[in-house]
Order: structure tokens, then sequence, then C-alpha cells
């Protein structure tokens, strides 16, 4: 059973309107990203580079049927599938770029100066992989099934009758690289909660003895006070004089847990334990509902296709229509969230530009200080060690990977 002429008109319209969409959100990104250095933060960073991709896609999806209609061995339609097997699946790898930083950040210690010599890296694979089988298929073609590249109902890509190769080559990979990702945002979210846990006790129990195991993460600044114990037992009305230097650290777990003495975190500058839970969460969940929703209609789509192959049903295309082109649109969702900062003083120069006004520097200050409040959580009875060094860098890049940004 086939579409009829209607529904092929309302599937048009919804994929033009949301390639539409996501070329706006690309535009936003690519703008923003290029004028201001607020939005150049590391997982930024790989948003844009996902983008052109998304472009790409987006240039396939807006040509809709017509590549089919104009024949499946015109150049048009080689054209455009080979531009969906190439960039599509492409952002799902971009997704788990972003998910390794936060896993590096968190468990290898990557400040932003490592993490950006992995970009070269992340370009050849996220770009290159998906390359490869795009290529080759513009050139595979036998007597019985034909060119590889034909109709799809919603636009040119891997023929009906090469339908094995939508699995083994775009559905699958793509599949084991979400739930990669997932899995990554599953480990750092129970790592989270138990630090979270963990802090909070030591605010209700501050004279606790024994040690403390705290996640090893990098969304807060601590200052670590050691305490090692003598032999001999020390009087209780003289003072410990055992107390080490003070440091800023960030011990990696294996350091952690070979620690002698006694040791306890001493809050100096950390974030709230909530708002770290609930604006990590809200990166993560971010995530995984946008990957749900670009993936999960479509896979179902097709896997009725590869059970029914002659049996076209209208709802399930009009989903996949509807969310496969949104990939840039998400990914500018996810850039904004992680930018509420920058994006609030960009608004605010908007506003002052409309009103004919110079940028109110006295405005954007106090909102960056507002901001900085919020996310460092700095406790003025603590100001007495907020000299203590720290690696700033590493700091910033790993609270700017799970959504601490400004």
């Amino acid at each position: 059973m086939s579409l009829t002429e209607v529904q092929l008109q309302y599937i048009i319209i919804i994929e033009r309107v949301a390639s539409i969409f996501s070329l706006f959100g690309a535009a936003f990104v690519i703008v923003t990203f290029a004028l201001s250095d607020k939005f150049r933060k590391p997982v930024n960073r790989l948003v844009f580079y996902a983008t052109f991709g998304n472009i790409l896609t987006n240039i396939a999806t807006l040509i809709s049927i017509d590549s089919i209609e104009s024949g499946q061995s015109s150049p048009l339609c080689q054209f455009q599938a080979f531009l969906i097997q190439w960039f599509m699946p492409a952002d799902a790898l971009w997704t788990f770029a972003m998910a390794c930083n936060v896993w590096l950040s968190f468990f290898r210690s990557y400040d932003a100066t490592t993490l950006r010599r992995l970009e070269f890296k992340y370009l050849l694979a996220c770009y290159g992989l998906p390359f490869i089988p795009a290529f080759v298929y513009l050139f595979v073609e036998t007597y019985e099934r034909g060119k590889v590249y034909g109709s799809a109902v919603l636009w040119c890509w891997v023929a009906l009758k090469w339908d094995f190769l939508r699995v083994a080559t775009f559905y699958g990979p793509v599949w084991i690289v979400i739930l990669c990702t997932i899995g990554i945002y599953v480990r750092v979210g129970c790592v989270i909660l138990k630090w979270r846990k963990t802090l909070l006790s030591l605010e209700k129990e501050p004279g606790t003895q024994g040690t403390k195991e705290l996640p090893t993460i990098g969304i807060m600044k601590t200052s670590e006070v050691t305490v090692t114990r003598s032999e001999e037992a020390q009087p209780r009305n003289r003072p410990d004089s055992s107390y080490t230097d003070r440091k800023a650290s960030f011990p990696s777990s294996s350091d952690f847990h070979k620690r002698t003495a006694q040791s306890y975190v001493h809050q100096s500058g950390r974030i709230d334990p909530n708002k770290a839970a609930l604006k990590y969460c809200k990166c993560a969940i971010l995530f995984f509902v946008a990957l749900i929703i670009t993936w999960v209609p479509s896979t179902v789509n097709r896997i009725y296709t590869i059970i029914r192959p002659t049996d076209i049903v209208f709802s399930l295309n009009v989903a996949a229509a509807l969310v496969l082109p949104l990939q840039g649109f998400w990914n500018a969702l996810v850039y904004m969230a992680t930018s509420t900062y920058a994006v609030n003083c960009l608004w605010q120069d908007l506003r002052d530009v409309c009103r004919r006004k110079k940028p109110s520097r006295t405005s954007v200050s106090m909102k960056r200080c507002m901001a900085q409040s919020d996310t460092s959580g700095v406790d003025e009875r603590y100001s007495s060690v907020s000299t203590i060094p720290y690696d700033a860098e590493r700091a910033s890049s790993q609270s700017e990977l799970v959504g601490q940004a400004k």
C-alpha cells in the first residue's frame, strides 16, 4: 500500500518546516559562537562542529521527495541519499563525543586545553566514519537489486531492496552509540548524586571522624585539609598542631583511595549540591530526550518496514519526517541550555540596542556577579581561605561540561 497524493503533500510540508527550524537553530549557533567568546565552552565547541553536519542534513531533507520524482538514478537522488547517509548518523556521534568529554573531565582529569586537542580526532571520527559507507554506496550496483541509493518513501536513501544495509550501517551503529552515551551520563549522574549525599552529610556533621570518600569530580572548588595523627593520643585541651598546609586539589580516584591520613573537605567556593545536581540533570536529560525523540520513531518505522516491506504506515512516516530533520534544532536547544548566562547577556544587549542605548555595563556586571554567585556559591564564612590556589582552567572546563555555565 502506497501513500496518497494528499499524504505525500503533508509529509513534504512537515519535512521542510522541521528543516527550517533546524536551520534557524544552526544559524543561531554559528553566529553566536563566532561573535561572542562567552559561548565558546568545550561542550559548545562540539555542538558548533556538529552544526555543519546538521546544515547539510537539512539541505537533503529540504529536497524531500522531489529527488524520488526525478528518478532514482538521477544525480539529485544520489546526492540527497549520500548526504543523509553521511551526516544524519554523524549527529549521534557528536553527542557521544560530548559525553566522552564529560567522562574524561570527571574521571581522567582532562582540562579545557587537553580536551581541545581531541577536537581534531572527534572531527575525523564523527565525519570520517559515516563517510566511508556513504561514499561506497555511490558505486555499488547489482543486476538484481540495482543501485544502493533509491526511494525510501520520505526521500532518497538506501533502497528497500538493500534494507539490511539500513540496519548494518545506519540504525545499528547509531543505537550502539546512543546506548554508550546514555551509559556515560548515568555513570556520571550516579557519581554526582553520591557526591551530593556525602557533601550534605559533611555539612550536617562537621566534626565527623573518619575518612569521607567524595567522588572526585570537578564541579566544585575545594580546599583539602589533611590531619595526621601521632602514635600518642593528644590531650583534649591542647590544640591539634598536626595540620598540614592547605591546598586546593582535584585528586584522581586512585590517589584519593591511597591516602592514609584522615581528611575532610573544607567547603571553600563550592557550588550548592542541589543546584549542581539539578543543572547536571538538566543537561543530561536534554541530551537524552533529544536522542530518544530523534531516533525512536524513525527506528520503529524502519523496523516495521523490514517486517512488512509492502505496508507503508502514514503515521510512522509522518513521525520520522518530523523528528529526523530536527537534529539541528535540538542541538541549538542544548547549546542554549548550557550557555544561559551568555544568552542572558545577549538578550540584554539586544534590548539595549532596540532602545537605542549603549549596552549597560552596570547591568551586565550585576548579571555576571549574580551568575557567579549562583554557580560558585561562595560562602562568606570561608572567605579567609579564598586565596588558596587551585586549577582554575580545569575547574572551569569541568563545570561547563555538565551544564554549570554562567
